[in-house]
């Protein structure tokens, strides 16, 4: 009936005893990639368009509907094969809750749509129709097919379909939700987390605090949950919280502070307790980068022009906002980090270095010259970036000269195209960029990493040189500019790098 081999057997196959898969980046059997060999991650595209995303696909929903009702009252071959083909499409977050509100209107058996959605979940082998048969096994009963769930929500892409299917299938579905939150970090620990959220657990609530909303995605889509759900302001109110606490606070606090994909700090109505609280524990207790940032985040939400009347119902009060800049400053101006700073940016770990080095731009420590050592050891990494930051005239000239050595640019040289320039074999394209997009400050540096990027198939390198040469004076253009650019401007197979040309050159396209 499907062709191909099914999902279900598949991950079945790669779990280990513990219910995990034996590798996290496992790529299904149906894995698709397109032309540019790009492919969204594990359950991330039904996580975006989850989050932020539209309307509902009603037309799809009743076609979807109309095969599962048939499929349900007589599943004979035809019309089960109907009902594959009619879910066998991306999307299914934009029909599936309407379709089955839908099969629940036209009287459906559930005890049928359940096998129907077991048949879809166990023998798919295309990851759509297997959502949908979770989706149908959890709406119709899920106690006898805990397992399929379990096998299926290991791997992220399904995960968000899982934990619904746990949520609307279980009496007490926590601990399902939690074990299943436990073995993923992606976009399926966000899911699940989210389907804890009050959650009466001491232990899960516990563990959402001191671990579950971190995530390799985002830690500020369940920051808010890990404060509210987790309690943080009772935990930091405790005499003595373990450093374990304290750390994952900070983390909270400063995911909280970032806001951006979910509610943040000021959606925290004990946010002004909790910070009030957590700097008491810092004045004595800071002694990680990750306390720095942490009270750094603070620092910065305080600076902010903000809805400071609104705030202060919540108790942001200017009084006390005034004492906790000064706890910031306090903090933050002490000598020890300097030490910290000086052994993180010795580290190969990249979060670890990542964080000494923003520290030091904080205190106004100059990393140039250590940024500069990594450029050297890794041409194609990403220390250009950091380096040009701290670039003056003389150590402009001197960076332009260091990539025109280290990169090879006769070979990004090779002729316009429309490439997105992602992946490990446009490295020397991106580490370009960081060098063409700095160079708009500095008229007349670095000329031949210019003429490069004008002629790199990779868009970004030629709309970055364009945007450099529009900033400087055309006396100081490299001698080929011009002509690179008005043939950009004639025939690039960008249109909107056409029009960026034309525009900097002051030829329109026509």
């Amino acid at each position: 009936m499907t062709e191909g081999e099914s999902i279900y057997e598949f991950l079945r196959d790669h779990l280990d005893e513990a219910g995990r898969l034996s590798d996290p980046d496992l790529r299904l059997p149906d894995e698709k990639t397109d032309t540019s060999g790009l492919r969204w991650a594990p359950g991330a595209m039904d996580g975006v368009l989850g989050h932020h995303a539209g309307s509902a696909d009603s037309d799809q929903a009743q076609a979807v509907a109309d095969a599962i009702v048939k499929a349900s009252r007589r599943p004979t071959k035809r019309r089960l094969r109907d009902l594959y083909r009619a879910v066998d499409t991306d999307g299914v977050l934009e029909y599936v809750d309407a379709a089955i509100e839908l099969v629940a209107q036209a009287g459906a058996d559930p005890t049928r749509v359940h096998d129907v959605g077991r048949w879809l979940a166990t023998t798919g082998s295309n990851r759509s129709a297997v959502k949908v048969g979770i989706a149908l096994i959890g709406v119709s009963g899920l106690d006898r097919d805990v397992d399929v769930v379990r096998v299926l929500g290991a791997h992220e892409e399904f995960t968000l379909f899982a934990a619904v299917a746990l949520k609307n299938g279980l009496d007490d579905p926590d601990s399902e939700l939690w074990a299943l939150a436990a073995a993923v970090d992606g976009w399926g620990r966000i899911h699940c987390v989210e389907q804890l959220r009050d959650t009466d657990d001491p232990a899960i609530r516990s563990w959402i605090l001191r671990e579950g909303f971190r995530n390799s995605v985002m830690y500020e889509y369940l920051a808010h949950i890990a404060a509210t759900t987790g309690d943080l302001l009772s935990a930091l109110r405790a005499e003595a919280p373990d450093r374990e606490l304290l750390t994952a606070a900070g983390e909270i606090i400063e995911a909280l502070v970032q806001g951006g994909p979910a509610q943040d700090l000021e959606d925290y109505t004990e946010g002004a307790d909790a910070v009030e609280a957590y700097l008491s524990h810092m004045a004595t207790r800071a002694e990680t980068l990750g306390d720095f940032h942490a009270v750094d985040a603070i620092r910065s939400f305080l600076d902010r022009d903000g809805s400071w009347d609104e705030l202060s119902q919540q108790g942001w009060t200017a009084t006390r906002r005034a004492a906790f800049e000064d706890l910031c400053a306090q903090i933050l101006d002490r000598d020890v980090w300097n030490d910290l700073i000086a052994v993180a940016l010795l580290s190969d770990d990249g979060g670890e270095f990542w964080r000494a080095d923003q520290a030091a731009r904080r205190r106004g420590i100059d990393t140039y010259d250590i940024h500069l050592r990594r450029v050297r050891e890794d041409p194609l990494g990403h220390g250009w970036f950091a380096a040009w930051q701290q670039a003056d005239a003389v150590r402009a000239q001197a960076l332009a000269t260091l990539a025109r050595a280290l990169l090879p640019l006769d070979q990004i040289a090779s002729g316009p195209a429309d490439e997105l320039g992602l992946g490990q074999e446009w490295r020397a394209n991106s580490a370009l960029d960081w060098s063409l997009q700095a160079l708009r400050d500095h008229p007349g540096v670095g000329a031949e990493l210019i003429v490069a990027g004008l002629q790199s198939p990779v868009t970004r390198n030629r709309n970055m040189a364009l945007q450099a040469l529009k900033e400087w004076p055309a006396a100081r253009w490299p001698d080929r500019a011009r002509d690179l650019v008005t043939a950009l401007a004639d025939h690039d197979p960008n249109p909107q790098t056409r029009e960026l040309a034309g525009e900097v050159c002051g030829v329109r396209p026509g």
